[in-house]
């Protein structure tokens, strides 16, 4: 009778201390799911605006909007630029707009890309690239206004 009783005592103790163990094993990777949530969290879209010279207006648009902004004056590609959610060319050459717009389509292909066309000629080849031409430099200003409102209320 009493090994029974010392049998039950060492068999819920042993019951207890495997669910102390469970709950504390549970709450630590709760937390580690938090902290990873977390850092996904903090992670932001980029944008890249490409041209000749800094364009504030867009840079505070898509600022307020939420997004990480990268300027470039030079046709290249840099390691942050994985998760570009807009690309946005400015500049004054064809050449390099649809270089850039290439580039970036070839190596993030979820981007969007935006370009002023300066040549009606060369307006097929920024369709082939994949980007959204426009005849003049205002007319793109107008739609990043939209499509940073748009995110914002997004967001909202």
């Amino acid at each position: 009778m009493l090994t029974d009783f010392l049998l039950a005592i060492v068999a819920a103790g042993g019951f207890l201390y495997g669910f102390y163990v469970m709950r504390r094993l549970d709450g630590f990777m709760s937390s580690n799911v938090n902290v990873k949530m977390e850092k996904e969290e903090k992670k932001k879209d980029y944008v890249v605006i490409f041209g000749e010279r800094e364009e504030p207006e867009l840079k505070k648009w898509f600022t307020n909007a939420g997004f990480q902004v990268s300027f470039t004056r030079d046709v290249h590609l840099e390691e942050a630029w994985k998760d570009i959610r807009y690309f946005v060319a400015v500049s004054s050459s064809d050449v390099d707009n649809l270089s850039m717009c290439n580039l970036i389509r070839k190596n993030c292909r979820k981007a969007e890309l935006y370009s002023v066309c300066n040549e009606r000629a060369v307006r097929k080849f920024y369709r082939q690239a994949g980007a959204v031409a426009f005849a003049g430099r205002e007319e793109l200003l107008q739609r990043m206004e939209l499509i940073t409102l748009e995110h914002e209320v997004g967001a909202a």
